[in-house]
């Protein structure tokens, strides 16, 4: 289970060979977990490959009605000349969006023999459409680019400031001992007080 995409499509290829070079020949499946380009940047090519591509309702409408603005907005940041081969990749992007539709506040079970992921849409956060992604067998929360493994808040283009750290304090009822944020280094758990830290400072 692919949790995300690097954010273009030569990445994505780069890591399913090193996934296959690490693990043999896998059936593998992806998750977008939101509308911005480092959820599904890669999609291009897993659909080429044939691997099912799973997100929400409310992604394919967001990537649709906003894709362009958040290119626009990525190519604002990669201005500098030493950018200038992420500028060019970000502005040759072709944004592909997922195959397998869920709904969103419905969320999404799937089962692979023993092993079950479920996707969990918590409310709006860093995107309106968010969603985390568990493995419960694994007590792994992958928590997407609502949870913040950094000392700093990021990209709000995007997000609702007042319902993202109520949002966050749902993540409560999941039992995990690692939480993995969409970016940064750090794996723990108290990355959601962290998370909600953070916030707080930042809308003072």
């Amino acid at each position: 289970v692919l949790v995300d995409t690097p954010y273009t499509p030569e990445a994505t290829q780069e890591v399913l060979e090193w996934i296959e070079t690490q693990l043999g020949e896998r059936d593998i499946i992806a998750i977008n977990t939101g509308f911005h380009n480092d959820n599904l940047g890669g999609n291009n090519y897993l659909i080429g490959q044939g691997i099912p591509v799973y997100g929400s309702e409310l992604t394919v409408e967001l990537l649709e009605k906003r894709g362009e603005e958040m290119r626009a907005l990525t190519l604002s940041w990669l201005k500098d000349p030493q950018n200038q081969r992420y500028y060019q990749a970000h502005q040759a992007l072709v944004y592909v969006a997922p195959t397998h539709l869920f709904d969103l506040n419905k969320g999404l079970q799937l089962e692979f023999g023993d092993e079950i992921v479920q996707v969990y849409y918590p409310g709006p956060t860093h995107s309106p459409d968010n969603v985390v992604v568990y493995f419960p067998s694994r007590k792994i929360l992958f928590g997407t680019c609502m949870i913040i493994g950094w000392d700093q808040v990021g990209n709000t283009s995007d997000a609702d400031l007042e319902a993202w750290p109520v949002s966050v304090r749902n993540l409560a009822r999941f039992d995990f001992d690692v939480l993995i944020p969409g970016h940064g280094d750090r794996l723990d758990p108290e990355l959601l007080d962290h998370t909600i830290e953070l916030l707080a400072s930042y809308q003072k």
